[in-house]
């Protein structure tokens, strides 16, 4: 058994007591970079950083080969259940996994940006391989009268190319956008513009509120 733990958006502040207590207590913690650093203090046991885009697999073998006879967890940034489903699959195929939820970064989104949950619409791009279908869900949807907030593709998808799509494909370009970066962290920004006014690079950390 490997535990999916969501270790929340970043600031320690924001990690579950369960969450917390799991990291104490494993032998094996691993993860990438960004969730350890969250719970690298709390950590007892051995823990393993996966290189960002170098793929997972050997270190997945590993974990679930010592998963048999040690407490393994695999912590991920914010909450497990909101796109992360790629990864857990990739775990899945060596060990059970149970998954313990975290408090995610489009929540800490939608409190600031003070929109409903059930007013809104989600869709993350955190996805390998082809956006196409995704990209026209967002369309569709930015063309409705739901807010919508979403989690740009770290290195080929992010606001301003968003704002582009968009733009390129009919909606409005003074649509208003939140733009939040390093949400709980001490280098958090916020921005409030409109489709056109969204140029230049943003941390890898952020998520997108378009308000309706």
């Amino acid at each position: 058994m490997i535990l999916a733990i969501g270790v929340g958006p970043g600031s320690p502040e924001y990690l579950t007591v369960r969450a917390r207590s799991e990291v104490a207590s494993a032998d094996i913690v691993a993860g990438f970079k960004p969730a350890l650093e969250t719970v690298r203090e709390f950590a007892k046991g051995e823990v393993i950083e996966i290189p960002a885009h170098a793929g997972e697999v050997e270190f997945l073998k590993y974990i679930a080969g010592k998963a048999g006879e040690k407490k393994c967890v695999f912590c991920f940034t914010g909450d497990p259940n909101f796109s992360a489903s790629e990864l857990l699959d990739k775990i899945a195929i060596y060990d059970e996994v149970e998954i313990v939820p975290g408090i995610s970064s489009v929540q800490i989104a939608a409190s600031k940006a003070k929109v409903a949950f059930e007013d809104s619409i989600f869709i993350s791009f955190h996805k390998g391989g082809s956006l196409e279908e995704i990209k026209r869900e967002l369309l569709n949807r930015a063309k409705g009268n739901r807010n919508i907030i979403l989690l740009p593709r770290p290195y080929d998808f992010m606001p301003e190319e968003i704002a582009g799509y968009l733009m390129q494909n009919g909606v409005s370009s003074d649509t208003e956008v939140i733009i939040y970066q390093n949400l709980t962290m001490s280098n958090e920004k916020e921005s409030y513009q409109s489709l056109k006014e969204i140029k230049g690079k943003f941390s890898d950390l952020c998520v997108m509120v378009i308000k309706r």
